[in-house]
Order: C-alpha cells, then structure tokens, then sequence
C-alpha cells in the first residue's frame, strides 16, 4: 500500500515540476499591492488645470467641494511622512505645479517613496484648501464648527490611486530666492519641492533646535536673510529631528514650501534636507 502511495506522490510532484516549468510561476512584478491596479489612464490632466478648474475652492479660505468629473492627475511623490515632520498627507507634483493628499494614515512613506509616480482618481473626492494651500482628501469639521478638505480615510484612498512607476531623479527641487519668496505666489508654487540657499535662522544660538521635542506645538523659524515672517521653518515636536540643534551659520534647506495663508511655510521631509556650509 505504501508502495502505492510512493508513486503516486511521485507522479504528482513530477506534474508540479512540469506545471511550474523549472522555476516558479509567474509574477507580475509591476502590480503594487497598494492602490487600485484596475485603474487606467483616462482623462488625465495637470495640477495647474485642475487648480485653475477649481479656483474659487483653492483660492478662498477653507471652502471647498467634490469633484465630479472623471479626471486624473498623475504626478510624483515629492513629500511623505518618512521622518515624522510631514503627518498624514503626501505631497505630489507634476511639471505644473503642486498639491497636498490628505490621508488618515501614518507610515505612507512605505509605499508613497519620494520618486513614486501615482495616477490619481479624483472623481468623488474633494477639492478645497487649507489656509489656502491647495487639497485634496474629504470634509472635515473641528472642535470650532469649521469645515474645510481634511484627511479622506486610508481605506477611500486605496480606491483612488495606482503606483505607476518611479524616477527619484524626476523629483528636483525648484530654487527659490530671498526675492522670490518676498513675492511668495502661494497659489502657483504652494506644495512645491524647494531649495533655498545660504541662509540662516534668526536669533539662533547654541542651544536652538528645529523644534521642542518636550513639546506639543510646532515651532516657528524665521531667517536672517528675509525681513518679516511670511517666510519660515515650521517643524513639529513630534519629527524624528526635533531636538537636533540647527546650523550655527548658513545652509541650504530643501523641503515643502506649502502656502499658509499668503506665508511659505517650509516642511522639512528629513534631517538631510539640510546642507550645513
């Protein structure tokens, strides 16, 4: 009976063999387990258009609406979560210009890489602002009764995107100058990967760091180099490079310039994106 049973395993393993072929079968390794994969290239157009379709929503503090058309944006990751200072949101762009996603997840570095490049869905989901940067994810009311686009949930999100590639080289920050962000256009450049060059933080001594990791507010820091404070670094208490102690003389910063209200805010993604001098 054992003998039976010997050959007939034996019959089936040499089937498996033949059935996979000498190896193992095949895998698609273009499909990410993340997203929609079913999704396909229709209708895409640019950041730019899709801000311009939706000015009014972009432009005025705190509104917004759903989109209904069947459009898309495909754009790269620029911005993630990756070192704690950017929360629940991912940054796209395209040759156009910038946007902020809004999603009620941490850890989206693990699949949103900088350099990812993602089709996105829009249909059903909403187009608003925040402080006048431009948004997208779902209505949100806070503790005051306000209502403006906020974080969609991570579940809604895998609805609406598809990875579609990756070009870390494709994701160069533009440099922006003294004078340039003396004439901040939010609108245009709001979400934006910048670079600004050779400066230094006010007021700074020994002990200032980025941030106050024994705190629970971020922190606001402004340059020597630019009068007023429309221009600044705003880091969160919570980021993995809270307590690192900022550069004693010039640098260079790259990061999310994002409009708040008609200021840049600058969004450091990562402690490298510091070049001491």
């Amino acid at each position: 009976m054992k003998t039976i049973q010997y050959i007939i395993t034996g019959i089936a393993a040499l089937l498996f063999a033949s059935c996979m072929d000498g190896g193992y079968p095949d895998v698609d390794t273009n499909v990410s387990p993340y997203g929609d994969n079913s999704i396909t290239e229709t209708n895409v157009i640019s950041i730019a258009e899709l801000k311009d379709m939706y000015k009014t929503y972009v432009t005025n503090s705190y509104t917004y609406t759903q989109i209904t058309d069947d459009i898309q944006i495909k754009a790269y990751v620029v911005g993630n979560d990756i070192e704690g200072n950017i929360y629940n949101e991912v940054a796209l762009e395209d040759e156009t210009g910038a946007i902020i996603i809004a999603v009620q997840q941490g850890g989206m570095f693990g699949y949103m890489s900088e350099g990812a490049q993602v089709l996105v869905s829009l249909k059903d989901l909403y187009i608003g602002n925040y402080g006048r940067q431009a948004e997208v994810g779902v209505p949100y009311t806070n503790s005051s009764g306000s209502t403006y686009v906020s974080r969609m949930p991570s579940s809604l999100w895998q609805k609406h995107f598809k990875i579609v590639g990756h070009d870390i080289d494709a994701i160069q920050p533009q440099e922006f100058t003294v004078s340039d962000l003396n004439n901040w256009d939010g609108y245009t450049d709001g979400g934006k990967l910048g670079i600004l060059k050779n400066v230094s933080i006010r007021g700074a001594n020994d002990d200032t760091t980025w941030s106050d990791p024994t705190g629970s507010s971020s922190v606001s820091l402004y340059f020597n180099e630019i009068t007023g404070s429309n221009t600044l670094v705003y880091t969160s208490p919570y980021c993995d490079f809270a307590g690192v102690k900022v550069p004693a003389g010039q640098f260079n910063i790259t990061g999310i310039f994002k409009n708040y209200n008609g200021k840049c805010e600058i969004i450091i993604r990562k402690i490298a994106d510091i070049e001491e001098l």
